[in-house]
This record gives structure tokens, sequence and C-alpha cells, in this order.
């Protein structure tokens, strides 16, 4: 189990375009400059359905994060991405395994008990949803907590076919594990908010109990 942080890193140049420029034209002075903060991470450890390895690697630019994992479970090779804009007001997701994969949008409406979900699966027609947030926190059933009578017409795994585990297992063998807590920058979500942040968990707690999801390992709490 292998943590790396790779910060800040800056460049500045300034400078003159000779190469692409043709002769007798004017040279163009330019300028720029590079920062930014990155993170990486590699974990293993053995599930029911065989042994976990995972790399995870993360850049966060103040509220917003982007997350990319990567890892195989024997030979099943998964795959999950996540961009999470101002601390998951608004979330874009994928998860892929077997060439197959499921994409997410989650996002907030102006009734803070609401959210608004839209999937697809491969390249198909995508479906728009509303979830009451509050029955998706005490239930954890997602289908169970879609309005307007689509519940039923969810279908958060497509053709993929990921090995079974569970967010509760990979807490069990992942969740204490020195380098993923660094990683996470002592911000890591530990499943189980106050009730007061219960409606703020909803992205977090929807996106990890996915089949096949890995999100729920390194998520950030919110803040």
């Amino acid at each position: 189990m292998t943590f790396e942080r790779r910060d800040f890193i800056k460049t500045t140049a300034t400078g003159l375009a000779f190469g692409l420029v043709k002769p007798g034209m004017a040279y163009a002075q330019s300028s720029g400059e590079f920062e930014g903060g990155t993170g990486s991470l590699r974990l293993e450890g053995r599930l029911k359905a065989g042994v976990l390895k995972m790399e995870a690697q993360d850049f966060i630019e103040g509220k917003d994060r982007a997350l990319i994992i990567q890892a195989t479970l024997d030979s099943v090779k998964l795959y999950c991405a996540m961009f999470s804009h101002y601390s998951d007001r608004t979330v874009f997701a994928l998860l892929k395994d077997h060439d197959h994969s499921t994409t997410l949008v989650l996002s907030e409406t102006d009734d803070a008990k609401i959210g608004r979900l839209v999937v697809w699966n491969d390249v198909g027609v995508p479906d728009n949803f509303r979830v009451d947030k509050v029955r998706f926190m005490d239930t954890e059933n997602l289908k169970e907590s879609i309005l307007d009578g689509k519940g039923k017409s969810l279908d958060v795994l497509g053709s993929r076919k990921p090995p079974e585990f569970s967010l509760q297992e990979l807490e069990s063998v992942f969740g204490s594990n020195p380098a993923l807590l660094e990683f996470m920058r002592g911000k890591r979500s530990t499943h189980h908010p106050l009730p007061a942040e219960k409606l703020n968990a909803y992205v977090c707690h929807a996106l990890s109990i996915l089949p096949g999801s890995l999100f729920g390992v390194p998520w950030y709490g919110r803040v």
C-alpha cells in the first residue's frame, strides 16, 4: 500500500516562438504559469470476491475535485471516474467494466430535499429522474427513492457485470489504511453522517453503493 503526493508543480516560462514562425514574420513574446496539486494512491486488499488492487489519482482546485480509479479484482478490470463541482453540488460519474459503462450526472434542484439524476448506459438514451434524498438516506434504496412513479425504469447497471462487493466490505478492508487517510488529507467521508448532514451526503452515498463502485473508498466528506 503506497501513497505518493505531488503538490504545487509550478513552471513559469517567457520566450519567443522561434521554431514555428516563418522568416519575415514578427516574433510574438509569450509568458505562462502552471500550478497544480495532484495525488496518487495504491491499495491492495482481499475481498470475498478476490484480491482487489486499485490505483487512484485526484486533482483538487478549491471546492472542485477530479478523481480517477483503476482497479483489478482478480481478472476483472474496473474503472471509476468522477468530477465534482463545488463540493458535490453537481457531479459527473462513470463506471466501466467488461467494455460496458454506466454514466450518471447528479445535481441539486430548487428543493433541498430533492435531487436530480441523469443516467445512461453505454451510448443509450439518457433517463431523467428526481430523487427523494431523505427517503434514500433512510433506506439506501435508490430505486425506491425515485419520484414520479419512475423507479422501475432506473437502470444503473446496464450491460456491466462487476464482481459482487459492498461499500461495507470496502470500509472494513481499507477504511483505516494509513496511506488512504494521508491521501484524503484528513477529510475522508466515514459514510455515517450526522442527522444535520444527511442531505449533503446524498451524492456520496448514491454513487458509493452502485454495483462495481469504488468511489466510497476515497470520497471526501462535504465541507
